[in-house]
């Protein structure tokens, strides 16, 4: 059985208000499929967001660094964590929504599992609301060794 996946186009979309969208379908039980999430943008000063995520990414335990916390370096685990902090992630149903979302770095999906698609747009996540200060996944993910293989 295939569910119905809301299509959504990440591209020049502000990260947080469409995590934010996507954790809340995910929640009422959609099926959301994001594409394009290399062209999603984070708002802010370049040096800013990359020390935050700088900081972020050296994060270890103590007592033994191989046990993480791990730091995905693709955008669309980048988008993917970020709902996921938007999700009541240690509880079942918010578990279960976190499943419920996918997301690819192009516009190519699986059209084998993914059959039904809807298009779906999400009000006010457009970048022109931002002045002239953000940057993409793509540029952040770049800058933490990842290299687009198209």
């Amino acid at each position: 059985m295939n569910p119905e996946y809301l299509l959504i186009d990440g591209k020049d979309k502000i990260m947080g208000r469409l995590a934010a969208q996507v954790a809340k379908l995910a929640l009422i039980g959609k099926h959301v499929l994001v594409i394009n999430c290399k062209d999603i943008v984070i708002s802010g000063d370049k040096q800013s967001i990359f020390d935050y995520y700088v900081d972020k990414k050296n994060k270890r335990t103590r007592t033994q660094p191989k046990w993480g916390p791990f730091f995905h370096r693709t955008p669309d685990q980048f988008f993917r964590r970020t709902c996921r902090g938007m999700l009541p992630f240690k509880m079942p149903h918010g578990w279960e929504a976190f499943k419920r979302i996918h997301a690819t770095i192009t516009d190519e999906y699986d059209k084998d599992m993914h059959r039904k698609v809807v298009p779906y747009e999400v009000p006010d996540a457009g970048k022109e609301r931002l002045s002239h200060k953000y940057i993409t996944l793509e540029t952040l993910a770049n800058r933490f060794g990842w290299k687009l293989n198209v």
